[in-house]
Order: structure tokens, then C-alpha cells, then sequence
């Protein structure tokens, strides 16, 4: 496929895609090479329950008539009565995919957090899952992003998360444990590639827990730079594998070991209190 910005484009196939993904190279920072080709090789096998109802909530807010003609809330109840297997049976032949009951519940109060939130729906004002393809200046490499929401009136890229804690103190740990940064500086990276002439990304965090509170917050310049510094190396690696072929892992040496710093430090109290 040539660069561009994708509408309409199935979630599977933009999986499918043998491009650079933000994950991958995530992969790339933490792991090694040979757990990338993996990844890539296998790529359902570390789905998880998380992962999935992340993705049930991505349909329900930013597609809601599609989650509404495709998905159903499940039957409660004791399926060894009669009724209640019936009934069961009965909604196995909708064709839709029926949702665990609590998970259906959950999906719903995040869906109307975010849109009963002001500045979230205010975002809501241009196109939703649109996936691009672009090549990287520098390396070559033909990357990809999944982008959750374009927000034309306000040139920005919305990007939704679920979390259990969205104040700010609390999703500011997240934009680094969970690497936000970097797919920042991905995706902004995809927007300027393909001309999009978009200004910032803002991640919408939902809290997945009561009440169900809903943050907006704008990547900061200092963060998408330190994003873009570390995927530098990262895809310089990256086309280096794709064009030998060779995805080492682990270095082929006899490495010095000895245990982390803390490690020392726990050890030093415990001196301290035997004495």
C-alpha cells in the first residue's frame, strides 16, 4: 500500500500491515529484535482481556452506530436453566458479538462519560479510525499509525485511553510508563509526513472505574521531542533487520552480572536493623 490516510480501513487488515507500528518499536526499546519478529509473526497470541475491552470501548465511543449494529449485551443468569440457555441460543444467531453482560455495562458508562464530558465532545468533530502510512525520511521505513479521532476544527489528533486514574498527576506517570510519549512523537511524525498540517496530540483518559471521570490533555513539545529521540535509533534498527533479514536477541557474550541498586539498599536496612 502507498503512503496515505486510509478511511474505512478494517482493523485487521491495518494489523496486517508490515509497517513500522509505535508498539513495535516499543517492542524494539524494551525487548530485543527476535521478540519483534515474534510479535509480528504471532500477532493475536498476546492479545489480553485488557486488550480487548480496549478495543470494545474504541468502537463504542468513537463508532457508536457500529458498535450498536454489531455488538450485544449478554444474557445473566444460571446457564443451566432452560430460559436462560434458550435465550442464550437465540442471540448466538443475531450475528452480533454479544458482550459479557458486566463488560457491556462498563463499556457503556465510559461511552457516556466521555460524551457527556464538554471538551471531549467538542473534540469529536471530524473523522474517526483513520489509519496512515508513511515513510520515514530518514530510513526509508514505511511506518503506520492507527489514528482514534482527526479533529479538523481544532487541527489536532485525538488519541482515547482508558485508565484508573485520569487526574493529572496520575496520567502524567502513564504518558511515561506506557510510552504516550513515543506515540506522540509517532503519530505526529505521520501527521507532518502526510501534510496534515495537525498542531498536537490530546489523549482523552477515561477513568474505567466509579464515577468514571473523564481528562483532556495535550502532549507537551518537551515530551514529543524526547518521543522522537528515542524512535530515532529505534527505527535506524529497525530498517537494519528488515534489510538483513537478522533479528538478534540477546548479545551472544558473557555478560557481568551482579543484582539492581535497590537490591543493595534493602540488604543495607536489613544489616542496619540486625544490628
Amino acid at each position: 500500500m502507498k503512503p496515505g490516510l486510509y478511511k474505512d480501513m478494517p482493523a485487521e487488515k491495518y494489523h496486517r500491515l508490515p509497517f513500522a507500528a509505535q508498539s513495535s518499536l516499543k517492542i524494539l526499546r524494551d525487548q530485543t529484535p527476535a521478540h519483534l519478529r515474534y510479535r509480528l509473526d504471532h500477532p493475536y497470541e498476546f492479545e489480553t482481556p485488557a486488550m480487548r475491552f480496549g478495543t470494545l470501548v474504541h468502537t463504542a465511543v468513537l463508532e457508536p452506530d457500529r458498535f450498536d449494529a454489531t455488538h450485544v449485551r449478554g444474557i445473566e443468569g444460571d446457564g443451566r436453566k432452560k430460559e436462560i440457555k434458550e435465550a442464550r441460543e437465540e442471540l448466538a444467531k443475531s450475528g452480533k458479538t454479544v458482550v459479557d453482560p458486566a463488560d457491556f455495562d462498563l463499556c457503556m458508562q465510559i461511552r457516556d462519560a466521555v460524551r457527556n464530558h464538554r471538551m471531549a465532545r467538542l473534540l469529536f468533530d471530524g473523522e474517526s479510525e483513520r489509519s496512515a502510512i508513511w515513510k520515514d525520511a530518514e530510513t526509508g521505513v514505511l511506518c503506520k499509525g492507527r489514528f482514534d479521532h482527526v479533529s479538523e476544527v481544532s487541527g489536532v489528533l485525538v488519541d482515547l485511553k482508558t485508565t484508573t486514574d485520569a487526574s493529572p498527576a496520575g496520567f502524567e506517570r502513564s504518558v511515561y510508563n506506557f510510552g504516550y510519549y513515543i506515540q506522540a512523537a509517532h503519530y505526529m511524525a505521520g501527521a507532518n509526513a502526510l501534510g496534515m498540517g495537525l498542531r498536537h496530540l490530546v489523549i482523552i483518559a477515561a477513568e474505567k472505574v466509579p464515577p468514571y471521570c473523564v481528562g483532556v490533555y495535550r502532549i507537551e513539545a518537551d515530551a514529543v521531542a524526547a518521543g522522537d529521540e528515542e524512535l530515532r535509533p529505534l527505527l535506524r534498527l529497525y530498517a537494519e533487520c528488515m534489510e538483513s533479514g537478522n533479528w538478534p536477541g540477546y548479545e551472544d557474550k558473557v555478560h557481568p552480572i551482579s543484582m539492581p541498586d535497590w537490591a543493595f539498599r534493602k540488604m543495607s536496612e536489613r544489616t542496619v536493623n540486625y544490628d
